[in-house]
């Protein structure tokens, strides 16, 4: 099968491939960049340093290539949905018959966390599909889990291996898939909270979020983490099932945050990952609002109920 345009096809082309080498990264990349750069397609890679210099290396023209700093596109899946998405329309505006992307999904094995982005790599094959859009999401069989690499091969359409084949994924899972990748609990959640309210108001979560908060975080870090528990009480009094309980845990540098009702939560796989389609009083927009923050926002359902957990630190790494 050609790296170029799939015969048929229309829409999202979402692609995974495995490589245990540079060489083997090279002969998966290069010729998915260099067949874009032939055909005047727009080329957009979102890899670390070391790879965006290995790619520049191998190309005759890396002029022709977008390089963006991995930190600031994947800085969180929300934020790099709308980013794509923005890059896509003025592309497809500019007349861009396809548009490629590659990029590195955060993980462990890249030293990332995998949570969010398990949801982020199902939710693509739907957000994505109006635009003429062909991404290719490499991973280092050397270094990613076994559980990260479950979902990448259920999350593909496609798949294609070094050796240049493609083929149709039989594993991947259709549409709307829920990912099963747990969330792992914060070390300071099995400690006693600085607070616990129980079905405060959004207003009382702020005061108390604030009194505890002021001086541990930096002040627009602060702001981030009051904007999202204001959203997350809103969300669990109007949707959830009461008692909603907010529980506040702080050191010296760190704040976290947590705010459970006993309901189910969202049953949209695409909560929190692009603006809800059939918002109630704008909240389906606060929830995505909140996952484009600069803090770190999950969506945790347990046996007991639902949480929003909010964290954050003292002087975070920007985000361009």
């Amino acid at each position: 099968m050609s790296v170029g345009a799939v015969d048929g096809s229309t829409g999202h082309f979402h692609e995974a491939g495995f490589y245990a080498s540079d060489a083997e990264f090279r002969a998966l990349i290069v010729p998915f960049v260099t067949y874009g750069i032939a055909a005047g397609e727009p080329v957009v890679i979102g890899y670390d340093k070391r790879k965006a210099d290995l790619l520049r290396s191998w190309l005759d023209d890396p002029s022709a290539v977008t390089f963006v700093a991995d930190r600031s596109l994947y800085a969180t899946p929300a934020r790099a949905i709308a980013t794509y998405r923005g890059v896509f329309e003025r592309h497809v505006a500019a007349g861009a018959p396809q548009i490629r992307i590659a990029g590195d999904v955060p993980h462990p094995g890249n030293g990332g966390r995998f949570e969010g982005w398990d949801r982020y790599e199902f939710a693509v094959n739907s957000v994505w599909e109006e635009f003429p859009v062909r991404s290719l999401c490499l991973y280092d069989a050397a270094t990613v889990s076994a559980q990260v690499r479950n979902v990448v091969e259920r999350a593909h359409p496609h798949v294609v291996t070094a050796a240049g084949v493609h083929s149709v994924n039989s594993r991947y899972e259709a549409h709307g898939s829920r990912p099963d990748f747990p969330v792992t609990a914060d070390p300071l959640e099995a400690s006693t909270p600085a607070a616990e309210l129980i079905d405060p108001s959004a207003a009382e979560a702020r005061h108390t979020l604030e009194q505890i908060g002021r001086g541990r975080v930096d002040d627009h870090t602060l702001e981030d983490l009051l904007l999202g528990v204001s959203e997350a009480v809103a969300n669990a009094r109007l949707h959830g099932v009461p008692p909603t309980t907010v529980r506040i845990w702080a050191t010296d540098s760190r704040v976290v945050v947590s705010v459970q009702d006993r309901g189910k939560g969202p049953v949209d796989p695409l909560a929190g990952l692009v603006p809800s389609a059939n918002t109630t009083f704008g909240t389906g927009l606060g929830l995505w609002m909140t996952h484009l923050l600069d803090i770190d926002a999950a969506l945790i359902s347990t046996a007991d109920g639902f949480s929003l957990r909010l964290r954050a630190v003292r002087d975070p790494a920007p985000v361009e």
